[in-house]
């Protein structure tokens, strides 16, 4: 533990001390020419603008070279600017991630030269990538003119880029779709992406040739820059609704707003903002996501309301009356069809902004974050024909905030300053970046939620139970003389007394007592097609599920983020070297249970260590014969109370009804109601049955599904009980550890272009492991000896 401790602090120190991994910042390289002779212009000025405002400037070197860095994302313009020469200016140039953008500029001194104006150049995207990298990359403008606001779909239209369906997940170059890294803004993501349309700058796909200053990727990588604040106050509102027009109910509600807070002006009378913010956000409600060209069946309305009402027929056999489903019956004509999948709506929420706060000259602190919310009705497709009210609930939330600072060294120079220093170095800076991110998903029932013991819930089945009347005649040779022997209790016929938690299936029941009065048994109302407590519809034909069928399991999924990210970068002459480290620390957990189980769990657990009665002498009442026994002596026997075999609901139910655990009551948990329940009345071992169709499944919460921040301890997980003297069983979260350290050098051969680094990655699962040897009943070889 000390180990991990001190390698942590180790981490954390190395990256306060370089710079952000990722989303380090683009530059521009610029190529100042003669246009007379084609010969290069030294130690001339250039500078990017971006939104009218100064972003950048540089100063050409001996060979007419000027590298303007960092740059964010995003469109450029350069300007070229030296005495006696016109000045050229370049529009829209491309800065891309992680980019260098190459621009020349031809600067014209002949005759008729107006220094008051400016020649403007239209900026060429290149077709091949000067970073070497495969992919692509999608500029604001080109995202805001597309079809679709899914970035997975923007991403897709990538070469090398696969998605089966608008808004799915994406497998490049055939890998798996887990293995595909999103970066936010430098923030590797583990849940939503939070990003509206609106709030988009630029977005990089990158599918081959990844540079060393990425990591922990197997296939490709999605990054999306986010717009950052304006010089000026800006924003805008957009309103998408196809609900005119089809019937698949796309409905969009975006906007966008960005400004400075606070502006200064600079030597030359120019305002500048100090501090400001942008934040946008998404709003959509679709009814179908992700609608076919093929129609689905499903059951008219009419049908389907009338069904759900009366789901049994009566049909009599010879001299007997047997109950059968009525979707057995029904026919192609009861049938439609629909271009809109049913219950299948989405919901989604996505919230960005961040705050840039310029304090020093060179020194930019920035804060943000993002929102992500979907509220969706997933399509079962075997729900679709009869049960599509039930399609199951999905709920993701992710959220994060990060906050970035970024440090450039140096001053900019003159050409006659730069003439005299001839530095080697140039354009050096650092940057730091820390992020916590948060995902959660619910699955479950949108009816019942967590309320997790009126999934399935029928009703109350009542019956009696008669101890005093089951008697066997038996001989006493010893005695000479007959008796009658207790042979334990039996129970009356049962009534339904129906709730309305779930009012289709229960109408399966109350059809059959409805006719039938009462039955003889619980097993003989099941044989009715009537549902007991935890009971749910079968499917039809082994295709499709009967109405009324609801989802049967409920789960919880948390998954956490730690990051620090840092590197240092600088010029060296003609190369370009970056230094840096990342550190994560992640925590997942989960929670799964089965509820409609729980109740033929109870059933199963409760009085089964009363099973057989004790026909022991010394524990034998015998009650003395009388006119109505026939004059025979009754042998009354109580159950051998086998403490071994009494579980802890048995006890549980036995206390909420004021019984001792001794005390020999039969419990009917038909009888019960989920208001009488709550899942700590079982013990974890109760749910887990060893492993043998485990009711419940855990990692970072308890057996009850209460959070549990703890590491996993072995010990505690075999020793430690509640105070019911039951193993707690707590399993802890999954926490791995990743590290990584890298460099990387970019430089240029005349028209050679290097891009070369080393990256080294530490993952550490952090996992608790037996270090035993392992016996074997067998020889065992050798690599060598096979």
């Amino acid at each position: 533990m000390l180990r991990k401790i001190y390698f942590s602090v180790v981490t954390l120190l190395l990256a306060s001390a370089s710079v952000l991994a990722q989303n380090n910042g683009g530059a521009i390289k610029v190529l100042l020419k003669d246009k007379t002779n084609g010969e290069s212009i030294p130690f001339a000025n250039v500078v990017a603008y971006q939104g009218g405002v100064q972003v950048g400037v540089g100063t050409t070197d001996m060979d007419g070279y000027a590298t303007i860095k960092p740059l964010s994302p995003g469109k450029y313009d350069v300007k070229g600017v030296y005495v006696g020469y016109q000045p050229a200016l370049s529009t829209g140039v491309i800065v891309g991630e992680a980019k260098t953008a190459y621009v020349t500029l031809e600067l014209s001194n002949g005759e008729g030269v107006k220094l008051d104006e400016v020649q403007v150049i239209a900026y060429q995207e290149p077709l091949i990538d000067g970073d070497m990298k495969s992919g692509g990359t999608v500029t604001r403008e080109e995202y805001q003119n597309m079809a679709t606001k899914n970035i997975n779909s923007v991403a897709a239209t990538t070469a090398g880029v696969y998605q089966a369906d608008e808004g799915s997940a994406l497998n490049v170059r055939g890998g798996r779709s887990s293995s595909t890294i999103y970066f936010v803004d430098g923030v590797k993501t583990i849940g939503g992406l939070g990003v509206p349309q609106q709030g988009v700058e630029q977005l990089n796909v990158i599918t081959g040739g990844v540079p060393a200053q990425y990591g922990d990727a197997t296939s490709g990588i999605i990054s999306v820059t986010t717009r950052g604040p304006q010089s000026k106050f800006a924003g805008g509102v957009e309103l998408i609704s196809s609900q005119l027009t089809d019937k698949y109910g796309y409905n969009s509600l975006g906007f966008s707003l960005g400004g400075p807070i606070w502006q200064k002006r600079d030597s030359t009378g120019q305002k500048k903002p100090i501090i400001g913010f942008f934040l946008s956000g998404q709003g959509t409600y679709e009814k179908d996501p992700d609608p076919s060209y093929v129609k689905l069946w499903k059951l008219n309305d009419d049908k389907l309301a009338q069904i759900e009402q009366n789901p049994l027929k009566v049909v009599t056999i010879g001299s007997e009356d047997k109950f059968y489903r009525a979707l057995d019956y029904i026919t192609k004509a009861d049938m439609v069809q629909t271009p809109v999948r049913p219950n299948a709506a989405s919901r989604a929420i996505q919230l960005n902004g961040n705050i840039k706060y310029q304090v020093a000259p060179n020194t930019v602190l920035q804060i943000g974050g993002n929102f992500d919310y979907n509220n969706r009705h997933d399509f079962v497709y075997g729900y679709s024909l009869f049960n599509a009210s039930n399609n199951p609930q999905a709920i993701d939330n992710t959220w994060r905030a990060y906050a970035k600072i970024s440090q450039k060294f140096g001053a900019a120079q003159s050409g006659s300053e730069k003439e005299k220093s001839q530095s080697a170095v140039s354009n050096a800076f650092f940057t730091f970046l820390a992020s916590y991110e948060k995902s959660k998903t619910v699955n479950q029932d949108d009816t019942h939620k967590d309320k997790i013991f009126r999934y399935g819930y029928q009703g109350k089945y009542n019956f009696t139970v008669d101890t005093t009347t089951n008697y066997r005649i038996k001989y006493d040779s010893n005695n000479n003389k007959y008796y009658l022997d207790y042979q334990g209790l039996v129970t009356g016929p049962v009534t339904f007394e129906r709730s309305e938690l779930n009012p289709i299936t229960a109408n399966y029941s109350s059809q059959v007592f409805n006719y039938r009065g009462t039955l003889p048994s619980i097993n003989a109302a099941q044989n009715d097609n009537a549902f007991v407590n935890g009971d749910s519809p079968s499917n039809i034909n082994s295709l499709f599920f009967s109405s009324g069928r609801q989802s049967r399991s409920y789960g919880v999924t948390e998954s956490t983020q730690l990051r620090f990210a840092s590197s240092f970068s600088a010029d060296f002459k003609n190369h370009a070297i970056m230094v840096g480290v990342e550190y994560d620390q992640r925590d997942q957990s989960g929670y799964f249970v089965s509820p409609n189980e729980l109740w033929e769990r109870m059933r199963f657990l409760t009085n089964a260590h009363l099973v057989s009665l004790d026909t022991t002498v010394a524990n034998t009442i015998i009650i003395p014969g009388t006119a109505a026994t026939g004059g025979l002596d009754l042998h009354y026997h109580r159950y051998s109370y086998d403490v071994t075999k009494q579980n802890q609901i048995d006890k549980s139910l036995r206390a909420s009804m004021g019984l001792g655990a001794d005390n020999q009551t039969f419990i009917n948990t038909d009888a019960l109601s989920p208001d009488d329940l709550s899942l700590d009345m079982f013990s974890a071992q109760d749910l887990l049955q060893n492993g043998i169709n485990p009711l419940v499944d855990y990692y970072g919460f308890d057996y009850l599904g209460n959070r549990d921040k703890n590491a996993t301890n072995l010990d505690k997980f075999l020793n430690n009980k509640d105070e019911n003297g039951n193993q707690t069983l707590n399993v802890g979260g999954y926490k791995p550890i990743y590290v990584a350290g890298y460099i990387q050098d970019k430089f240029d051969f005349k028209d050679l272009k290097f891009n070369v680094g080393i990256r080294v990655d530490r993952f550490d699962a952090n996992q608790k492991s037996f270090k035993r040897s392992v016996f074997v009943s067998r020889s065992i070889y050798s690599w060598r000896e096979i």
